[in-house]
């Protein structure tokens, strides 16, 4: 059993190292059209509290790559449903760039995560 996980381990990790293009986000579709980041960003907020520990770093406010976190942990809520982020700022404005634009920049901020999560776990300097 160990060596069927390490496989699968290893295919992932060569997978989002030669060829991270292949691991881009996919997201649902809204029944009326559009993408729903929502699931994906929710999966991937459940992920980090696997290993929370690991993480602590990049939640610190204090941090410059905090910001990395930004557009995934604005569609996520917590065990309680509360935005993880806190509630957002009323106004048509901000409900726009959550519905329309934030998701963007997830695509944009998951290559230089996986570049600091292998920095911090695999490089050894």
């Amino acid at each position: 059993m160990f060596t069927s996980v390490a496989r699968i381990h290893n295919r992932i990790n060569e997978t989002l190292f030669d060829r991270p293009q292949d691991c881009a986000p996919r997201f649902a579709t809204k029944p009326s059209g559009g993408i729903d980041p929502r699931p994906w960003c929710q999966g991937f907020y459940a992920a980090m509290n696997l290993n929370i520990k690991s993480w602590k770093r990049l939640l610190d406010l204090n941090n410059p790559n905090h910001g990395l976190l930004l557009p995934i942990l604005i569609y996520c809520v917590d065990k309680k449903g509360k935005p993880v982020l806190g509630k957002p700022r009323p106004g048509p404005e901000t409900a726009r760039f959550i519905e329309h634009e934030a998701c963007k920049d997830i695509s944009l901020v998951i290559p230089a995560l996986r570049e600091l999560h292998y920095v911090t776990h695999y490089d050894p300097e």
